[in-house]
């Protein structure tokens, strides 16, 4: 069977691995991208010895499908955890709050507050469902359980950054999903994440995978018990190719480009663009040793700041520190239009808070951005999920958008693709 393979993250190179052990198969997996990984793709700069993933990326010890996977692979090893620091800046100040202890110390809220979000925090974290939640707004449940006082100074200031216009509608499952799988211990691919996908590109083209990066498939279009896919590379250039089964693994906006299909119009399946400026820097940002550092500050211009060498040593970046600035937004936002030069003038006094010296510290500022990266997860939201099957026969679906009450993630997406795999092994023998 020919099957087509839409897009190259990790869910799609998991599907791959698993659908190419089936005899008969022929897969070819398109991306628009030079390179494999998703949201979790990189580059390298020539001074540097590890790649550098353009929205920030780790693990967490709870991972499973990620561990499975790797070993799998033989890659288990090159996994690595170490415990990070996470910190909020409020009030002029970072206070560190990534433990029950640490909450504990967090004198600008009262103790009973830090008594009662701790208690709330701790039953999230042995709640094993919690789907259960979703029938409850996260704005609501959490001022009634935690306090007024925990969810304006924690909790509101991250849902008014990250989520706009759609504070109030985030459930009470997606919250669970950030608390639960946590742990202090974070984990990292040896070399990065692009080097984690350049191996199982290596190792699936062994296996007879065929990859065509940098094309762009334009149009789906189904005749018969065959599917004719458009494409266009970066030269212009169009051709069109013919499969017997289609797997797609774009957000429902991207997918509603290039076939008409009446679950893709969903309106319960909206969604969030990612922003990511990544700072090259002389010296460290966060002196405190701070990895993440949540912004709780009223009109800050971004969530958080993200310095990727309080956890990997900079060694393997020429010596350089590297910062994320991450922001949630939504694509038809002024600022989504800007450049890594317009952003940077508006985030520059921000920064200069943090340190004055920022402007001799800095080498390099890029921006990545990404149309959708953060599904909103409405009130009741598992009654609008969509399925791996598409109304069109032999055409399947798979995307962040099918694996709430998470939101993205490589572990998510590796569970996703090999759960699709095998429902279409089951459904084509």
């Amino acid at each position: 069977m020919k099957i087509a393979i839409i897009g190259a993250g990790f869910g799609s190179l998991a599907a791959a691995f698993d659908l190419s052990k089936i005899k008969g198969n022929q897969i070819e997996i398109f991306d628009t991208n030079e390179f494999a990984g998703g949201l979790a793709t990189g580059f390298k700069e020539d001074n540097w010895n590890w790649s550098f993933e353009e929205h920030y990326h780790h693990a967490f010890d709870t991972d499973k499908a990620l561990k499975q996977f790797l070993s799998e692979l033989g890659l288990r090893d090159q996994l690595v955890y170490k415990r990070a620091k996470s910190s909020t800046l409020y009030n002029g100040k970072i206070h560190q709050i990534d433990s029950p202890l640490s909450l504990l110390k967090f004198k600008e809220i009262s103790f009973l507050s830090r008594l009662r979000t701790g208690a709330v925090l701790a039953f999230l974290k042995i709640l094993p469902n919690g789907v259960l939640l979703e029938k409850f707004r996260a704005s609501k449940f959490l001022p009634l359980t935690m306090g007024q006082e925990s969810w304006r100074v924690i909790w509101e200031p991250l849902f008014d950054s990250k989520f706009g216009r759609f504070k109030n509608e985030v459930n009470l499952s997606w919250f669970w999903a950030r608390v639960n799988p946590r742990t202090a211990a974070l984990g990292y691919f040896n070399g990065g994440f692009k080097r984690l996908a350049d191996l199982i590109v290596k190792k699936l083209k062994d296996a007879e995978v065929k990859f065509s990066f940098s094309i762009k498939v334009e149009q789906v279009f189904k005749e018969g018990n065959r599917f004719t896919l458009f494409l266009v590379n970066r030269n212009g250039v169009r051709t069109s190719k013919q499969y017997d089964l289609v797997i797609s693994t774009l957000a429902s906006p991207v997918f509603s480009k290039i076939i008409d299909l009446p679950e893709l119009k969903q309106e319960k399946l909206v969604g969030l663009g990612a922003m990511t400026m990544l700072l090259r820097l002389r010296k460290k940002l966060l002196k405190d040793g701070t990895y993440w550092l949540n912004i709780n500050e009223k009109n800050w211009p971004f969530v958080a700041i993200v310095e990727h060498d309080n956890y990997i040593s900079s060694s393997n970046y020429g010596g350089e520190s590297l910062v994320y600035l991450g922001r949630y937004l939504e694509t038809s936002d002024p600022s989504y239009q800007k450049t890594a030069e317009e952003l940077l003038a508006d985030y520059r006094p921000y920064l200069k808070k943090i340190d004055p010296q920022f402007d001799q510290n800095l080498i390099e500022a890029k921006v990545f951005k990404a149309p959708f990266a953060q599904p909103i997860s409405f009130v009741n939201q598992s009654r609008f999920l969509p399925k791996f099957d598409t109304s069109i026969k032999n055409l399947y679906w798979a995307s962040m958008q099918h694996i709430y009450p998470f939101d993205r993630g490589i572990n998510h997406a590796i569970a996703s693709g090999r759960k699709l795999a095998e429902h279409v092994r089951i459904k084509t023998s």
